[in-house]
């Protein structure tokens, strides 16, 4: 990030700004916004090059190059999904700058669309549920605190179809608290109809 001795030349809002980047330690993913993925590509970019990342300080911070290109990469891949942007991220880094030894000197290289394509293509391919897969450690957590035992989104599809036919049965009341609490971290029961 911006060495702090350096920061303190910088109007206020630019100060701000980041100020911000340190949320990406304890926020969780699913929250971030798009300055919290600027924040993280330049963390890892000094992780990888050993200097932070350049800023153009053209502008309002909030408007400036680097966000509009963040903006850009939601558009490439077509989501708004955090937890995908980040993956990609990392991906970008893992897969194709550090094999290759690559040196990259603007945002602009995470727009380019053939990669994103290529991805989608992995990100789709990767994130393909059936009724076996095992639920992320996060959703279990909430099933537990509710002292309910479930391990796979064939369990989230059991549960679901069953508070579909009765949602009202008192004994069905903890699950109905489990969907409840697993979409407000962001899940999205459409996908259990698709499963197989």
């Amino acid at each position: 990030m911006i060495n702090n001795d350096a920061i303190k030349f910088l109007k206020k809002p630019w100060r701000n700004f980041f100020d911000k980047f340190q949320e990406i330690q304890d926020l969780k993913i699913n929250l971030w916004k798009e300055l919290h993925q600027l924040a993280y590509f330049c963390k890892r970019y000094e992780e990888y090059y050993k200097v932070p990342f350049g800023f153009t300080f053209s502008g309002a911070p909030s408007k400036c190059t680097e966000i509009v290109m963040i903006k850009k990469s939601y558009a490439a891949l077509g989501t708004t999904n955090p937890l995908k942007v980040k993956s990609y991220i990392d991906w970008v880094f893992d897969k194709k700058i550090i094999p290759k030894n690559m040196k990259i000197r603007t945002l602009a290289f995470l727009t380019t669309q053939g990669m994103a394509n290529e991805y989608n293509q992995i990100w789709a391919e990767s994130n393909m549920i059936k009724k076996s897969t095992g639920l992320p450690n996060e959703y279990k957590e909430i099933a537990l605190k509710l002292d309910l035992a479930i391990d796979t989104y064939g369990d989230l599809a059991f549960i679901s179809a069953a508070l579909n036919e009765d949602s009202t049965s008192e004994s069905r009341q903890p699950y109905k608290q489990l969907m409840s609490q697993l979409s407000a971290v962001g899940f999205d029961k459409t996908i259990l109809k698709d499963m197989k």
